[in-house]
C-alpha cells in the first residue's frame, strides 16, 4: 500500500479534530489544542503526524510534544540547571495515540508513524520518547513498538458504557459503591461543574502539602492560565467539585471529546471519605445524561506491587465498567545519558533501587 506521511508543527485545530472524530475511540488527548499549553508556558514544540493513502484520506494521526526542558511543578531547579548543562536530550511524549482509520492496513501505517517520530526525534534532539496506546484498541500491534526499540509495559483502564439510563448504570455497580453514594448524598454533600479559573488553585489546594500550595500555584500560574484559557474555555475540559458546607472536599479533570470523557486528575481531602465515590458517581451520571457515549476511570498497574496500588485497582473496578488493557511505550535513543539524568534528578531513587537489589542478593 503506497502511504505519504506529513509532519507539521501547526495545524488547522477545528480540521485535525474533525478527522479525529471519525475514529469513535479517540480521546481529547490528541485533539489539535492539547500541548497548546505546555507551548505557551514552557516553549514545548506540538507536533502533528499525519498518513495518506493514495486517494489523499487520512488514514493516521498523531498529536505529540517535544520538551525541550522539564515541566511542570519544580522541585529540583539545580537539578534541572546540571541537566540542561549535560545536553541530555529532549522528550518527546504523547498520550492514546496514534489514531488509525484504516484497520486493515493498521500496522503498515503505524510502522511508519514511528519512522517519522524517529525523524522527529533526530532533528530535535529527543533522547526519550514516551507514550501510552489508545485503551479501546484491540490486538494493538506491539510487535511493532518492540521492533522499533521500545520497552513495552502493560497498563489497564476501566471504562463505563454511558449509553443506558442511570438507573440501569446504578443497579449495575458495585454494592459498597452504591451504599457508599447512598451514605454521601445523607451527608448533604454537594456537587456542581466549575465555570471558573478558580477550581485551578482548588486542586493544587486539595493536592499538595499545606506548606507548599502558595509556592506551587505562584510556579504554575501561567500554566494553568494556560489550560484554563485553552482547554476549559474551550469545553476540552471540565472540573467538577464536591463540597460540604462551601468546603471543597474533593476535585476531578475530565478531558471531554467525541463521545468520550476521560479521567486526568482526581484530589480529595481526607476529611470526608465519601467525597470521591460521591464525585465520580455524580460525573458518570452527569455524563449519562448528556449523552457520553463512554467514561474513562483512569489507568492502574495490572500487577500492583503496592497496598496503594492495589487500592485504586479496586477502586477503579466499581464502576459497572469493563477492563481495557493500554501500554505504556518508552525508548531511549542514547541510555548512558538517560541514566546520568536520571541520576541527578532523583539520586535517593537510585541509591533506594540499589539498596533493594544487594538486598535481594543477600
Amino acid at each position: 500500500m503506497k502511504l505519504e506521511v506529513e509532519i507539521r508543527y501547526e495545524v488547522d485545530e477545528s480540521l485535525w479534530n474533525k478527522t479525529l472524530k471519525i475514529n469513535q475511540y479517540s480521546l481529547g488527548s490528541q485533539t489539535a489544542e492539547c500541548y497548546i499549553p505546555h507551548k505557551f508556558t514552557y516553549n514545548s514544540k506540538p507536533v502533528f503526524i499525519k498518513v495518506f493513502n493514495c486517494s489523499r484520506e487520512i488514514v493516521g494521526q498523531l498529536s505529540a510534544v517535544i520538551h525541550f526542558t522539564n515541566y511542570g511543578i519544580k522541585t529540583n531547579r539545580i537539578a534541572d540547571l546540571i541537566d540542561s548543562k549535560i545536553n541530555s536530550g529532549s522528550t518527546l511524549r504523547w498520550s492514546h495515540g496514534p489514531i488509525i482509520h484504516d484497520h486493515e492496513n493498521f500496522e503498515e501505517i503505524f510502522s511508519k508513524i514511528l519512522l517519522a517520530v524517529d525523524k522527529i526525534a533526530k532533528e530535535n534532539n529527543v533522547n526519550i520518547v514516551s507514550c501510552t496506546t489508545p485503551p479501546k484498541v484491540s490486538n494493538f500491534p506491539i510487535s511493532v513498538f518492540k521492533k522499533n526499540g521500545y520497552s513495552v509495559k502493560p497498563w489497564i483502564t476501566y471504562i463505563t458504557n454511558l449509553q443506558r439510563s442511570t438507573d440501569e448504570i446504578f443497579k449495575s455497580l458495585h454494592n459498597k459503591t452504591r451504599y457508599d453514594i447512598r451514605k454521601a448524598e445523607k451527608e448533604d454533600l454537594q456537587f456542581e461543574i466549575s465555570s471558573s479559573r478558580e477550581s485551578m488553585d482548588i486542586y493544587f489546594e486539595l493536592k499538595f502539602n499545606k506548606e507548599k500550595i502558595n509556592q506551587i500555584k505562584k510556579n504554575n500560574k501561567k500554566f494553568s492560565d494556560n489550560i484554563w484559557e485553552n482547554l476549559f474555555q474551550k469545553g476540552l475540559k471540565k472540573k467538577f467539585i464536591v463540597r460540604f458546607q462551601n468546603k471543597p472536599q474533593a476535585i476531578i479533570t475530565n478531558f471531554l471529546f467525541n463521545g468520550n470523557i476521560s479521567q486526568v486528575g482526581v484530589a480529595t481531602s481526607s476529611d470526608n471519605k465519601y467525597a470521591g465515590t460521591f464525585l465520580i458517581w455524580n460525573t458518570i451520571k452527569w455524563a449519562s445524561e448528556n449523552n457520553y457515549r463512554t467514561y474513562d476511570v483512569g489507568g492502574a498497574n495490572p500487577t500492583p506491587i503496592s497496598n496503594k496500588e492495589k487500592g485504586i485497582e479496586l477502586f477503579k473496578s466499581k464502576w459497572a465498567s469493563e477492563k481495557h488493557d493500554y501500554y505504556i511505550c518508552t525508548k531511549v535513543f542514547n541510555k548512558t545519558k538517560y541514566r546520568i539524568s536520571k541520576l541527578i534528578k532523583n539520586p535517593k531513587g537510585i541509591k533506594s533501587k540499589m539498596n533493594i537489589k544487594k538486598q535481594n542478593r543477600n
